[in-house]
């Protein structure tokens, strides 16, 4: 996963929070989606690349209740998380989550990605860390 210079800038730019955004008051207009144990909200900057190929969505399932890992969702939760990642993956989104001691994990509040993804592949992709360019051709 990857995102564009402009789309990671934004990342970067965005304010870090003091208190798990995900816990505090999500816009109820941003929800698509939900179930009485999780969310279904669009993740505020979404990846640009997946897999060689443009991302078009990204959703995110958040649990309701603040939990670190899917290991801490109750029997229910779990049950509803995975009716939940069936759901979507049927309609082509990849899903994808971070353990909870992953470095690169941005919340510690356990969400899973939803991304969906053109059909046709990069011929191939060109990653400069420094300075940030990524090309995808």
């Amino acid at each position: 996963m990857f995102h564009y210079r402009a789309t990671h800038n934004r990342y970067k730019n965005y304010p870090k929070p003091t208190e798990c955004p995900f816990c505090k008051n999500i816009n109820q207009e941003r929800i698509i989606d939900q179930t009485e144990h999780h969310l279904i909200v669009p993740n505020r900057v979404m990846y640009d690349v997946w897999e060689l190929r443009r991302v078009t969505e990204h959703y995110m399932i958040i649990p309701r209740r603040h939990v670190r890992s899917l290991n801490e969702l109750t029997e229910a939760e779990q049950l509803d998380h995975v009716q939940l990642m069936a759901r979507y993956e049927v309609q082509g989104f990849n899903i994808y989550a971070r353990s909870a001691g992953s470095f690169q994990r941005s919340v510690e509040h356990q969400h899973t990605h939803l991304i969906k993804t053109k059909q046709k592949q990069a011929h191939g992709s060109l990653i400069l860390r420094t300075p940030y360019v990524m090309v995808t051709f």
